[in-house]
C-alpha cells in the first residue's frame, strides 16, 4: 500500500527546506524506475575530493565539480546531524504570469524520526500580505504527526485531516521518490544527483553573509515527476542549514523562503505537531485508501 500524495499550494517548498535543516508546489508522483536515469557509481578518491565509505552518487552525463559534490555530501550529513529544528520564516510567492504576489510570516518546527518515532513537522503562518495590499492576520497551520497531515484554516474555521500513511506504516515524508513531500533538501547526495543537475558558484555581493550557493536544475527525464524546474539554495557555511530557498515551478511561480533565528537539537514540545480542534470549527477527515491524490 503506497503513500498518499497531496497537492498543497505553498506547503512543499517550506517543508523541504525545513527538513534540510529538513508550500507552492503540487506533490510529485512517486518516480518509477527509469532506464534513462544516470547509472549509479561509487565515488573515488582524488586530490580534489574525498571518498565517502557509505555514500554513492549517480554518474551524470556532465561532470560535477568536487566542490559541488562536497556540498551535497555536507547537506546529507546535516540531515543526519540535526534531530530537531525550529525557525522563524518569511515566505513569498510571485506569479510571473499574473504579476501578483503573496507574502506570509510565521514559524516552522521539525523533529527527525528514528526507529521508534516518525518524522514530524509543523508550519504555522500568522500574517499575510497580498500584492500591494496591507498586511493582515491570517493564521494557517500545517502539522504532520507521522500519519496524518492536519491543515487548519482559522479564518474560515476549517480543519481537514489527510491520512498520508496506513495504520502502523512508517513513511519517509521528504525523500524524493519515497514520500508525499519530495523536495530536494536534506536528501541523499545520490538522489540529488539522480534527479537534478547541481552546480555552485563563488559568493556574490547579493548573497546572504556566510553562505554557500547551490543551484539545482531538474533533469529532463524527471520533469513530469517533479514540481520544480529549478531551485536555488543559500546554505550556512558552518551548519549547512538553509537561510534562503528560491524555486520556480512549471506555472512560472517563484517562491522564496527565508529562515531566521534557527535553533537546533533542542527539545520540541510534542504539542507543536498536533493542532487542537476548537469548538465551532468544521472538521473533515480523509482517511487513507491507497488510491489517487487529494488536495487541501
Amino acid at each position: 500500500m503506497g503513500t498518499r500524495r497531496i497537492s498543497a499550494t505553498g506547503l512543499m517548498a517550506t517543508i523541504a527546506a525545513v527538513v534540510a535543516m529538513a508550500i507552492a508546489f503540487p506533490a510529485a508522483k512517486a518516480a518509477p524506475a527509469d532506464a534513462n536515469a544516470p547509472a549509479p557509481a561509487t565515488t573515488t578518491t582524488s586530490a580534489a575530493t574525498t571518498t565517502s565509505p557509505t555514500t554513492t552518487t549517480s554518474a551524470p552525463a556532465e561532470a560535477l565539480s568536487a566542490e559541488t559534490m562536497n556540498i551535497l555530501r555536507e547537506l546529507e550529513a546535516a540531515g543526519d546531524k540535526y534531530r530537531t529544528i525550529r525557525a522563524d520564516l518569511d515566505y513569498e510567492v510571485v506569479n510571473l504570469t499574473l504579476g501578483d504576489s503573496e507574502k506570509r510570516t510565521g514559524w516552522v518546527a521539525y523533529s527527525k524520526g528514528d526507529d521508534k518515532t516518525p518524522t514530524r513537522f509543523r508550519v504555522s503562518f500568522e500574517k499575510c500580505k497580498l500584492s500591494a495590499g496591507a498586511e493582515f492576520k491570517d493564521q494557517v497551520d500545517y502539522a504532520f504527526d507521522g500519519q496524518w497531515l492536519t491543515v487548519a484554516k482559522h479564518k474560515i474555521k476549517n480543519i481537514t485531516l489527510y491520512q498520508l500513511a496506513a495504520e502502523g506504516q512508517k513513511v519517509e515524508p521528504l525523500r524524493i521518490g519515497k514520500g508525499p513531500f519530495p523536495l530536494p533538501f536534506g536528501q541523499k547526495a545520490a538522489d540529488m544527483v539522480k534527479y537534478f543537475i547541481p552546480t555552485t558558484r563563488p559568493p556574490v555581493e547579493s548573497d546572504p553573509n556566510g553562505t554557500i550557493y547551490l543551484r539545482l536544475v531538474t533533469r529532463p527525464q524527471y520533469a513530469e515527476e517533479l514540481p520544480v524546474t529549478r531551485m536555488e539554495m543559500w546554505i550556512d557555511a558552518k551548519t549547512y542549514l538553509p537561510v534562503r530557498l528560491k524555486s520556480r515551478d512549471k506555472n512560472k511561480a517563484v517562491t522564496t523562503v527565508t529562515f531566521k533565528d534557527i535553533t537546533t537539537n533542542k527539545a520540541v514540545d510534542e504539542n507543536f505537531f498536533r493542532i487542537p480542534h476548537p469548538a465551532g470549527y468544521e472538521v473533515v477527515r480523509r482517511p487513507f485508501d491507497g488510491q489517487g491524490a487529494v488536495a487541501p
